[in-house]
């Protein structure tokens, strides 16, 4: 658990009796694998490191079950849940149908601002992927599809593209079918924002590219040996 304790720190996580801010914590120990799949979360251990206390944990235990980080089984304690095949084909193409709604719901709503915001963000991918720089690429890549789901005003919408994409599965396909396809995925999101900021793009075309560009993502990791490795 030392590489634990030594995020935790450099988080810069304040033991406040906060329920978000625990769950916060442990979404993204869990998304980057600090915490494995299926390691048990043990309440005694995480309540002496994070210096909260019983309640806001279990309270942060049931959000992460919520978002699919983990299960709660009773008497057996809480563990960090495993990727299955099943959560992929579930997952897929729900995410794509949706994500590519709010791009066609984003088009005519985003501001000059929010461009500027996404083209700085497809930058620093650019940038991050020359580099190899694993955390700095997650960042600007969740940033630039953050942008103009928030820009679509569809709250529902909204709520539930943020629970997909707390998946682990989604940290999983950054990292590898991203980092492993650089040129093409930087092209492709290259596309998307050339097309946000034209003013004569067919909003279904829109629509398709975003919706595509995750299923070709799908395709890469159903190939066995890249399934294999999750």
């Amino acid at each position: 658990m030392d590489d634990l304790q030594e995020k935790i720190k450099l988080s810069g996580f304040k033991p406040q009796v906060l329920t978000k801010q625990v769950a916060d914590l442990l979404a993204d120990l869990i998304l980057d694998g600090t915490l494995a799949p299926n390691q048990q979360l043990v309440e005694s251990e995480l309540q002496k490191q994070l210096g909260v206390s019983r309640s806001p944990l279990r309270e942060a235990f049931r959000e992460l079950e919520k978002k699919g980080l983990v299960v709660i089984v009773p008497r057996k304690g809480t563990h960090v849940r495993e990727l299955t095949r099943r959560d992929i084909e579930e997952n897929f193409p729900v995410r794509a149908a949706l994500e590519g709604l709010a791009a066609r719901e984003a088009y005519e709503k985003l501001t000059p601002q929010e461009l500027e915001e996404m083209g700085a963000s497809l930058e620093e991918m650019k940038s991050a992927g020359r580099a190899r720089e694993r955390e700095r690429y997650v960042v600007a890549h969740k940033q630039f599809h953050a942008i103009f789901i928030n820009a679509s005003g569809n709250q529902l919408l909204i709520d539930l593209l943020q629970t997909l994409r707390m998946h682990r599965l989604w940290y999983l396909i950054t990292y590898r079918y991203q980092m492993l396809n650089i040129n093409m995925a930087v092209g492709v999101h290259q596309k998307i924002y050339d097309m946000f900021k034209d003013e004569n793009t067919d909003l279904y075309a829109l629509e398709s590219t975003v919706r595509n560009h995750i299923e070709v993502a799908l395709d890469w990791l159903f190939g066995s040996e890249n399934l294999d490795k999750t």
